[in-house]
């Protein structure tokens, strides 16, 4: 009895190991677990087993696929399947995007006509970083980069390294870098690079505030404004709807997607080669085509009611607005006195309130103004 136990077990372990081997080798494979194109390339995907299999994409918008072809169409992320006929699946994950690089003078002089020849469309290019010494903390190639980058046709944003601590020191490291800006146009956001250690550790609602206030003093330049960080700090420190406003930019190497599941404009994937330059070069993907000349929402208030409200007439409504970049209290108003009062606007602790009163059917909007500027829609309000 006991032999043939053993002979039993013997025989079921050497069937289940082939049956493991003959499975591994038929697992469904692509040739590749994730692409970068422009809009409107191609390129083929294949399975290892070369059987039949069916295609699918998460988001035909982006990425179409038809037999194995894979077609880029607008910019975004989407996932191509491939499933077998026994439920085998296999995924890549397909980036349609513009391609871009950022330099500071650590790459040197740079071949911009090389750099464009390699298929680059933008340059993130650093202006400086702090803002206590101009002459010594301006990047000594900045000017050059830029007028390199314009000469050869490929568009160009910035970026300013930040160390500040506090919204005053932001707003100071913001104005250094629009002195070295200098009133030249951009295509890109301004962007904050903020990754310091010492920022780590600073209360999330004051990361925030030392975030907004470069943004929005940069903003009311005339500039579009956003934030570069890793990961780790925007699921940290960053994870803030105070900062949902501003374009994200976020480094997360050698992966085939960052790990993030907020918001982003872009990414900055990985170090690498490019023809034009000596040594390393960061690189980056774009998902949002600029220069993007849609309205900037303003981010120095952050409303708890959407862009629309619907009320009765003789009903009232409390709006609360938290402060974001902003210390004096803005002055509200409607556009249509004969469809909404104004009842008190007050400050209580940080955040700001405005009543209003329904009082004739018809639609109008609700306003702030800041001192010396123009009013800006709030709210669009319908009376029935």
């Amino acid at each position: 009895m006991k032999k043939k136990l053993t002979a039993f077990i013997l025989t079921l372990t050497i069937a289940l190991s082939l049956n493991v081997s003959a499975f591994a080798a038929d697992t469904l494979k692509l040739n590749k677990d994730s692409l970068a194109l422009k809009p409107g390339e191609t390129t083929v995907l294949s399975v290892s087993t070369g059987e039949n299999v069916n295609w699918t994409s998460s988001n035909p918008n982006v990425a179409q696929v038809n037999g194995g072809i894979v077609t880029a169409s607008s910019l975004g992320q989407a996932t191509i399947t491939a499933t077998a006929t026994d439920g085998r699946q296999s995924t890549c994950t397909v980036n349609t995007v513009h391609k871009g690089i950022d330099v500071s003078y650590f790459q040197g002089n740079i071949s911009w006509a090389d750099v464009k020849n390699s298929g680059i469309d933008f340059a993130i290019i650093r202006t400086g970083y702090g803002n206590e010494n101009p002459e010594v903390q301006t990047d000594k190639n900045f000017a050059s980069n830029y007028d390199g980058a314009k000469a050869n046709e490929i568009k160009v944003g910035a970026y300013h390294v930040s160390y500040a601590l506090t919204p005053q020191q932001a707003e100071q490291e913001a104005q250094m870098c629009l002195n070295i800006l200098n009133n030249r146009k951009l295509d890109y956001p301004v962007f904050i690079d903020i990754e310091q250690p010492s920022q780590r550790e600073l209360p999330k609602e004051q990361a925030a505030a030392v975030a907004s206030y470069f943004c929005n003093h940069i903003r009311k330049a005339g500039y579009r404004a956003g934030i570069y960080s890793n990961t780790n700090y925007f699921n940290g420190n960053f994870s803030t709807p105070k900062l949902d406003c501003y374009d994200k930019w976020v480094a997360h190497w050698d992966v085939n997607k960052p790990n993030y599941n907020g918001s982003y404009k872009m990414w900055q994937y990985k170090c690498g080669s490019v023809p034009g330059i000596n040594g390393t070069v960061d690189l980056d993907y774009s998902y949002q085509e600029y220069p993007n000349n849609s309205e900037l929402k303003d981010c120095r208030l952050i409303s708890d009611t959407g862009d629309t409200l619907n009320l009765s007439v003789g009903k009232t409504y409390q709006f609360k607005f938290t402060p974001n970049g902003i210390t004096d209290m803005p002055f509200f108003t409607t556009g249509n006195k004969s469809v909404i009062q104004s009842l008190y606007q007050k400050q209580q602790g940080a955040d700001f309130y405005y009543k209003i009163k329904a009082v004739g059917k018809g639609c109008t909007s609700a306003y702030s103004t800041q001192k010396n500027e123009k009013p800006i829609r709030r709210c669009v309000i319908t009376v029935n």
